[in-house]
Protein backbone atom coordinates (compact mmCIF):
# COMPACT_ATOMS: atom_id res chain seq x y z
CA UNK A 1 0.00 0.00 0.00
CA UNK A 2 1.41 3.39 -0.95
CA UNK A 3 2.34 5.81 1.75
CA UNK A 4 -0.36 8.25 2.55
CA UNK A 5 -0.17 11.94 2.72
CA UNK A 6 -0.90 12.92 6.30
CA UNK A 7 -4.24 14.58 6.51
CA UNK A 8 -5.38 13.34 3.08
CA UNK A 9 -8.18 10.94 2.55
CA UNK A 10 -7.17 10.26 -1.09
CA UNK A 11 -4.18 7.94 -1.49
CA UNK A 12 -3.66 8.66 -5.22
CA UNK A 13 -2.92 12.34 -4.57
CA UNK A 14 0.63 11.58 -3.46
CA UNK A 15 1.32 9.66 -6.66
CA UNK A 16 0.02 12.53 -8.83
CA UNK A 17 2.19 15.08 -7.07
CA UNK A 18 5.21 12.87 -7.54
CA UNK A 19 4.44 12.32 -11.25
CA UNK A 20 4.42 16.08 -11.97
CA UNK A 21 7.71 16.72 -10.30
CA UNK A 22 10.75 16.53 -12.60
CA UNK A 23 14.12 16.23 -10.90
CA UNK A 24 16.24 16.63 -14.04
CA UNK A 25 18.68 19.60 -14.08
CA UNK A 26 17.56 22.73 -16.00
CA UNK A 27 19.94 22.15 -18.91
CA UNK A 28 18.22 18.84 -19.67
CA UNK A 29 14.79 20.48 -19.89
CA UNK A 30 13.15 21.57 -23.17
CA UNK A 31 11.68 24.97 -22.25
CA UNK A 32 14.86 26.77 -21.10
CA UNK A 33 16.57 25.88 -24.39
CA UNK A 34 13.52 26.98 -26.37
CA UNK A 35 13.49 30.33 -24.59
CA UNK A 36 17.25 30.77 -25.13
CA UNK A 37 16.94 29.87 -28.84
CA UNK A 38 14.55 32.74 -29.63
CA UNK A 39 16.93 35.65 -28.87
CA UNK A 40 19.94 33.61 -30.01
CA UNK A 41 18.40 33.19 -33.47
CA UNK A 42 17.83 36.96 -33.63
CA UNK A 43 21.50 37.56 -32.82
CA UNK A 44 22.60 35.13 -35.55
CA UNK A 45 20.26 36.76 -38.11
CA UNK A 46 21.56 40.21 -37.13
CA UNK A 47 25.19 39.13 -37.54
CA UNK A 48 24.39 37.65 -40.97
CA UNK A 49 22.66 40.89 -42.02
CA UNK A 50 25.69 42.87 -40.83
CA UNK A 51 27.95 40.57 -42.87
CA UNK A 52 25.83 41.15 -46.01
CA UNK A 53 25.87 44.92 -45.45
CA UNK A 54 29.66 44.97 -45.21
CA UNK A 55 30.46 42.54 -48.03
CA UNK A 56 27.98 43.56 -50.76
CA UNK A 57 28.09 46.83 -52.68
CA UNK A 58 25.02 49.03 -52.66
CA UNK A 59 24.55 50.03 -56.30
CA UNK A 60 21.88 52.59 -55.41
CA UNK A 61 24.16 55.06 -53.64
CA UNK A 62 25.78 57.80 -55.74
CA UNK A 63 29.24 58.87 -54.58
CA UNK A 64 29.35 62.37 -56.07
CA UNK A 65 26.02 64.13 -55.62
CA UNK A 66 27.13 67.38 -57.27
CA UNK A 67 28.12 65.68 -60.53
CA UNK A 68 24.90 63.66 -60.46
CA UNK A 69 22.93 66.90 -60.15
CA UNK A 70 24.72 68.43 -63.14
CA UNK A 71 24.05 65.28 -65.17
CA UNK A 72 20.33 65.60 -64.46
CA UNK A 73 20.31 69.04 -66.13
CA UNK A 74 22.06 67.66 -69.23
CA UNK A 75 19.56 64.78 -69.34
CA UNK A 76 16.62 67.20 -69.23
CA UNK A 77 18.09 69.05 -72.22
CA UNK A 78 18.19 65.78 -74.19
CA UNK A 79 14.55 65.09 -73.31
CA UNK A 80 13.56 68.59 -74.47
CA UNK A 81 15.41 68.10 -77.75
CA UNK A 82 13.65 64.77 -78.41
CA UNK A 83 10.31 66.42 -77.68
CA UNK A 84 11.13 69.31 -80.06
CA UNK A 85 12.04 66.86 -82.85
CA UNK A 86 8.88 64.81 -82.22
CA UNK A 87 10.89 61.64 -81.61
CA UNK A 88 9.17 58.59 -80.11
CA UNK A 89 9.41 54.85 -80.74
CA UNK A 90 7.69 51.51 -80.35
CA UNK A 91 9.90 48.77 -78.93
CA UNK A 92 9.11 45.07 -79.23
CA UNK A 93 10.92 42.42 -77.19
CA UNK A 94 10.71 38.64 -77.50
CA UNK A 95 12.33 37.00 -74.43
CA UNK A 96 12.66 33.55 -76.01
CA UNK A 97 15.01 34.86 -78.73
CA UNK A 98 16.18 38.03 -76.96
CA UNK A 99 15.29 40.05 -80.06
CA UNK A 100 14.64 43.79 -79.72
CA UNK A 101 12.98 45.64 -82.59
CA UNK A 102 12.53 49.40 -82.42
CA UNK A 103 10.35 51.43 -84.80
CA UNK A 104 11.44 55.08 -84.64
CA UNK A 105 8.84 57.83 -85.14
CA UNK A 106 9.53 61.52 -85.78
CA UNK A 107 12.82 63.16 -86.59
CA UNK A 108 13.99 64.13 -90.06
CA UNK A 109 14.05 61.31 -92.60
CA UNK A 110 17.54 62.01 -93.93
CA UNK A 111 19.07 62.63 -90.50
CA UNK A 112 18.27 59.39 -88.70
CA UNK A 113 21.31 57.63 -87.20
CA UNK A 114 22.57 54.27 -88.47
CA UNK A 115 22.66 52.96 -84.90
CA UNK A 116 20.88 53.60 -81.62
CA UNK A 117 22.25 52.94 -78.15
CA UNK A 118 19.88 51.16 -75.78
CA UNK A 119 20.37 50.91 -72.03
CA UNK A 120 18.25 48.44 -70.07
CA UNK A 121 18.52 49.54 -66.46
CA UNK A 122 17.40 47.31 -63.61
CA UNK A 123 15.89 49.58 -60.93
CA UNK A 124 17.63 47.99 -57.94
CA UNK A 125 20.67 45.97 -59.10
CA UNK A 126 23.31 47.76 -61.14
CA UNK A 127 24.98 44.45 -62.02
CA UNK A 128 22.01 43.42 -64.17
CA UNK A 129 22.10 46.55 -66.38
CA UNK A 130 22.67 45.95 -70.10
CA UNK A 131 23.87 48.19 -72.93
CA UNK A 132 23.52 47.31 -76.58
CA UNK A 133 23.56 48.85 -80.02
CA UNK A 134 20.59 48.50 -82.34
CA UNK A 135 21.45 48.66 -86.04
CA UNK A 136 19.16 50.17 -88.62
CA UNK A 137 17.66 47.54 -90.91
CA UNK A 138 15.04 49.70 -92.63
CA UNK A 139 14.23 53.40 -92.99
CA UNK A 140 12.98 53.60 -89.37
CA UNK A 141 13.54 50.08 -87.99
CA UNK A 142 16.41 49.09 -85.67
CA UNK A 143 17.14 45.57 -84.35
CA UNK A 144 19.44 43.81 -81.91
CA UNK A 145 19.50 41.00 -79.34
CA UNK A 146 20.00 40.90 -75.60
CA UNK A 147 19.77 38.29 -72.83
CA UNK A 148 18.41 39.45 -69.49
CA UNK A 149 19.46 37.68 -66.29
CA UNK A 150 16.85 39.15 -63.97
CA UNK A 151 13.10 39.49 -63.76
CA UNK A 152 11.14 42.56 -62.81
CA UNK A 153 10.71 46.09 -64.07
CA UNK A 154 13.24 47.60 -66.46
CA UNK A 155 13.93 51.21 -67.41
CA UNK A 156 14.65 51.49 -71.13
CA UNK A 157 16.71 54.43 -72.41
CA UNK A 158 17.36 55.02 -76.13
CA UNK A 159 19.84 57.60 -77.49
CA UNK A 160 21.66 58.20 -80.79
CA UNK A 161 25.47 57.78 -80.77
CA UNK A 162 25.98 61.55 -80.31
CA UNK A 163 23.57 61.53 -77.31
CA UNK A 164 21.76 64.60 -78.63
CA UNK A 165 18.31 63.34 -77.57
CA UNK A 166 16.84 60.65 -75.35
CA UNK A 167 13.60 58.68 -75.14
CA UNK A 168 12.62 55.99 -72.69
CA UNK A 169 10.03 54.03 -70.83
CA UNK A 170 9.51 51.36 -68.21
CA UNK A 171 8.11 47.84 -68.51
CA UNK A 172 8.45 44.20 -67.49
CA UNK A 173 10.43 42.14 -70.01
CA UNK A 174 9.50 38.60 -68.93
CA UNK A 175 6.94 37.97 -71.68
CA UNK A 176 6.76 39.26 -75.25
CA UNK A 177 6.03 42.94 -74.93
CA UNK A 178 5.45 46.04 -77.02
CA UNK A 179 6.06 49.40 -75.35
CA UNK A 180 5.91 52.99 -76.50
CA UNK A 181 9.03 55.02 -75.73
CA UNK A 182 8.80 58.80 -75.52
CA UNK A 183 10.76 61.75 -74.11
CA UNK A 184 10.46 61.94 -70.35
CA UNK A 185 8.20 64.69 -69.08
CA UNK A 186 9.54 67.34 -66.74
Amino acid sequence: MPSRNPGSSRPWEAEMVQARRDDRPWYKQFWPWFLIALPASSVVAGLYTLHLAIVTKDGLVVDDYYKAGLAINRTLDRDRRARALGIAAVLRYVPRTGRLTLYLEGGKEGHLPEQLKVRLVHPTREGFDRQLVLKRTDARTYTGTVRLDARGNWHILVTPPDRSWRIGGRTRLETPVQIRLAPFSE
